[in-house]
């Protein structure tokens, strides 16, 4: 027995146009899709540049680069102050360097002699000219160049110091800094005529070097300490118990250090 299928035979294939929607009601002939104007907020359409409608590219909103002008770099202005580096300094002028010091000329010139030593007067550009001769009486722990010893002139003092040789830098310590210097005297001799002693508290041995005096007269000698892996040459104070050398600006004071003797 057979049975018809529940909905009956399937309807033909439709090749026709689409069937046309009926009318909306009267009562709601008035709704549709709102037509309002684009709103004030929105990108106005490109322009169409010759091409056919709605067939010109897209118009995406985007940035803009705008050159700006740029002030050139502030030039720095030059610095009269010493540039220091651990134990070197760049030295500039020094309105006391000319005190009390001795004209320079070509010839080699003799301010002290004792038979051990002299004191040559020089700069600390042209120092380079007494290699052999000049007393080395330490080293700069940063690069192991040579210190040598030297005095000047500062406020009235003729103080004990130290050249560095490598950079043409020179100084002395005076009222807690070091000041940099450029007519200096450098202490010559022979190796074998001197040696260093060590001393403290501001005792000096027997046989120690005058390196020059404070402006009231007392005698300052020439001694040597370490400090931050440098040794370096400075002024035995005997009145302050100390001996003073110059670091990183700075006047450093120490009670153990060593003085130059002649040999005895």
């Amino acid at each position: 027995m057979s049975y018809p299928p529940p909905h009956g035979p399937p309807p033909p294939p439709y090749y026709g146009p689409p069937p046309a929607w009926p009318p909306p009601p009267p009562h709601m002939s008035g709704y549709g899709p709102p037509h309002h104007p684009p709103p004030p907020h929105m990108y106005p359409p490109p322009p169409d540049h010759g091409y056919p409608p709605g067939q010109y590219p897209y118009f995406v909103p985007g940035t803009m680069m705008v050159p700006v002008p740029v002030a050139p770099p502030a030039t720095q202005e030059p610095s009269n102050q010493a540039t220091y580096i651990t134990n070197y300094i760049y030295h500039g002028e020094n309105q006391n360097q000319n005190q009390g010091v001795p004209a320079i000329t070509d010839e080699v010139q003799v301010v002290e002699s004792s038979g051990d030593f002299d004191w040559v007067p020089t700069t600390a550009t042209l120092a380079h000219q007494l290699q052999g001769r000049a007393v080395v009486g330490g080293y700069e722990g940063w690069d192991g160049s040579p210190l040598w010893v030297i005095r000047a002139w500062n406020c009235g003092d003729l103080i004990p110091g130290k050249l560095s040789i490598r950079h043409t830098a020179a100084t002395v310590v005076y009222d807690g800094k070091e000041v940099p210097v450029q007519n200096i005297e450098v202490l010559c001799s022979k190796p074998e005529s001197l040696r260093w002693v060590p001393a403290s508290s501001g005792t000096v041995p027997p046989g120690a070097i005058p390196g020059g005096h404070t402006a009231s007269g007392e005698t300052l000698y020439v001694g040597r300490a370490r400090y931050q892996l440098s040794v370096t040459p400075g002024k035995v104070h005997p009145s302050h118990n100390s001996c003073y050398i110059g670091f990183a600006g700075n006047e450093v004071a120490h009670k153990m250090y060593d003085v130059l003797c002649r040999l005895s």
